[in-house]
């Protein structure tokens, strides 16, 4: 496959501790030494791309520091070119710190706040006219960060027809709490884009809504996937695998990287549908955020599946 997909996102250094408990305000705990992870809604779909085998870049502004230049290198890892990433030397990169306690749940603190990712710039953006994607694929993570997000509307309205635009919100806000600047840009990179891989609660709370030509598909966990029209009617939807669930982490972006390949590989949406909901269901059996699996596990899956029916 020699399609080229373009990834605009946040990359972020997960920093992961177990604890013996979760303490009071004031008090303290113990936990295990900082394991560190790549992370990052647009690195994480670029990842799962990468391990697809899909020609894969991104474009995000990570801090001139040690995270920086390990997660740039890291990217290497999973088969992405890192050239669409500038190191900054006046803004530090983003870190997660996430704390586990022993039943499993998770408190997670995201410390980007004026960090790199929110510093593109206009000139990092057009690294799309040197790449040529034939997709490209935006967190809504960029939106409501600045300059990055005037960034993205000023050169991404330029490719709409020339390249396929994929858009999950990646909403982080709870939905009584999203301000008013964030849910119109939201609203906006929605209609520009050609499909749409949201959650019932961002679709709710951001109200988005399918356009004409658009296909619009809402991701609901455990209850599967299901397509909507312009009239916000089910067209069809495709169900769960009965996969356990372990670690739920990142799904979504496998989920919505999984998709896009397939559909670069001339899959039907339906198809590409079941396709990125057996990838996200092996991926929840497994610990991380980048947790794709081979395109031979997911073929053997499907395979089994039609097989069985």
């Amino acid at each position: 496959m020699n399609k080229k997909v373009v990834v605009i996102g946040d990359i972020f250094a997960d920093m992961t501790t177990h604890i013996m408990a979760y303490p009071h305000c004031g008090d303290g705990t113990y936990g295990t030494p900082m394991h560190r992870n790549g992370g990052g809604t647009g690195g994480n779909i670029a990842a799962g791309l990468g391990v697809l085998g899909v020609d894969t870049s991104i474009i995000c502004r990570l801090g001139d520091d040690e995270v920086g230049r390990y997660l740039k290198n890291d990217m290497l890892n999973y088969h992405v070119h890192s050239e669409g990433i500038p190191l900054d030397p006046e803004h530090a990169s983003g870190l997660v710190l996430i704390a586990v306690t022993p039943d499993g749940e998770r408190t997670i603190w995201v410390l980007a706040n004026g960090s790199a990712y929110e510093k593109l710039k206009p000139e990092d953006v057009a690294y799309l006219d040197k790449v040529q994607p034939d997709a490209i694929f935006v967190s809504g993570v960029m939106m409501g960060v600045h300059p990055a997000e005037e960034s993205i509307f000023a050169e991404l309205p330029k490719w709409k027809g020339r390249a396929k635009i994929y858009f999950d919100p990646n909403l982080r806000y709870p939905p009584e709490a999203i301000p008013p600047a964030v849910k119109t840009s939201m609203q906006r990179l929605c209609d520009l884009s050609d499909v749409v891989l949201t959650g019932q609660g961002e679709m709710d709370a951001l109200e988005l809504r399918p356009l004409p030509g658009q296909t619009f598909i809402v991701k609901r966990g455990k209850e599967g996937s299901l397509l909507l029209d312009v009239q916000q009617h089910e067209v069809f939807r495709v169900a769960p695998t009965e996969h356990v669930a372990t670690d739920a982490t990142g799904a979504g972006d496998t989920y919505a990287a999984a998709y896009v390949c397939a559909e670069l590989e001339g899959r039907g949406v339906e198809d590409a549908m079941r396709f990125a909901t057996v990838a996200a269901g092996i991926s929840v059996t497994r610990s991380g955020a980048r947790s794709m699996p081979r395109r031979e596990e997911i073929d053997d899956y499907m395979k089994k599946e039609r097989n069985a029916t």
